[in-house]
């Protein structure tokens, strides 16, 4: 990690704060049982992940998570499922991208992309290559590098931003832009390829947004958030002006890419502690704060929880045990909550 990544958002280097953290007992290897659950619920026999909590469709988000499990656990036969389907079905656009939206009955109803979908899939190609050691994957993963860089990265008031997609995030001078789809480690693992300079930058800018990108008491980012030429960052219209459940991704992202010092995360710790770490709100509205009445799903409680680990707030969030009914949103942040949690070498 070098000292841009370290510390552009207060000027200093990452405080480091492992020696403060919860260490009883390390983190466990991903459970390969609770990947077979995942996938017994998730995962069709073709290939396809089916978002629950949103009338059975099927999205690159999903895909890209559910290829992120799969190599994880070491479950060789799901990824090539998964990566098949995506293939097949998604991979319809022409320019290397992946179609974001599919439904049960019309297929791809929505051809535009979604820049995090790419990422997604295009780091679980990534890491299945070092998993099972497959060049296939990994030539794979560098051609939607490529296309990702060649179509969405973009310069904004001296920042290198990403597109949220192709196509309807421009506004006249003014960019729409998403904070979550700022995968932290997946960029840093397109910026180790070859001729991936601009990832780098990706990184740097997309931490100064989020040093901007603060609104109402908790200082928390906004779900979608405009930039504009002059570099004002302000929350966007035409989407629900809260943060909530896109945003709760960027702590995630945060701590699975190794940062500690408690800035990042203080926000979210805030929020969590407010409500004593138990039904925290699901969204809170920006720059109001109006908290909805909707609580919190088990996986946002479990990225609340390494947040309040990683800003000193210890066991501040009790995360109980996922309900049977627990949606396809809700499994997949508690499991990727558990993968960063076992990257930082604490307990998920």
């Amino acid at each position: 990690m070098t000292a841009s990544r370290r510390g552009v958002l207060i000027g200093t280097a990452a405080l480091g704060l492992a020696a403060a953290l919860p260490r009883t007992s390390r983190a466990a290897p991903f459970d390969a049982a609770a990947w077979r659950r995942y996938a017994e619920r998730f995962l069709l026999p073709e290939g396809r992940i089916v978002d629950t909590g949103n009338k059975g469709i099927s999205h690159s988000e999903g895909q890209g998570y559910g290829m992120l499990l799969a190599a994880a656990a070491g479950d060789h036969a799901a990824f090539d499922r998964l990566w098949g389907w995506t293939q097949r079905v998604l991979m319809v656009r022409g320019d290397g991208l992946v179609a974001w939206r599919w439904t049960p009955d019309g297929g791809v109803a929505d051809r535009n992309n979604a820049s995090d979908g790419d990422m997604l899939i295009a780091w679980a190609l990534l890491r299945a290559a070092e998993v099972w050691q497959a060049e296939a994957y990994r030539s794979a993963a560098t051609a939607i590098v490529k296309a990702l860089a060649a179509g969405l990265l973009v310069e904004q008031a001296g920042l290198t931003v990403l597109l949220p997609g192709r196509d309807g995030f421009r506004k006249g001078d003014t960019l729409v832009l998403n904070p979550s789809y700022w995968i932290f480690p997946a960029i840093r693992a397109f910026a180790a390829l070859a001729g991936g300079e601009r990832w780098n930058r990706l990184t740097d800018s997309g931490l100064i947004l989020l040093s901007k990108a603060r609104f109402g008491e908790f200082q928390l980012p906004p779900d979608w958030m405009t930039l504009d030429a002059a570099g004002t960052v302000g929350i966007a219209d035409g989407f629900k002006k809260q943060y909530g459940y896109d945003a709760i991704r960027v702590p995630l992202y945060l701590a699975w890419d190794g940062y500690r010092d408690p800035y990042y995360f203080h926000p979210y710790a805030s929020l969590a502690a407010k409500f004593g770490g138990k039904a925290v709100p699901a969204t809170v509205s920006l720059p109001g704060g109006t908290t909805t009445q909707v609580a919190a799903s088990v996986g946002m409680l479990a990225v609340y929880r390494l947040a309040c680990r990683l800003a000193g707030n210890g066991d501040a969030v009790t995360v109980p045990p996922p309900a049977p009914d627990d949606d396809y949103y809700s499994a997949t942040l508690a499991h990727l909550s558990a993968l960063a949690a076992q990257s930082l070498g604490i307990d998920p």
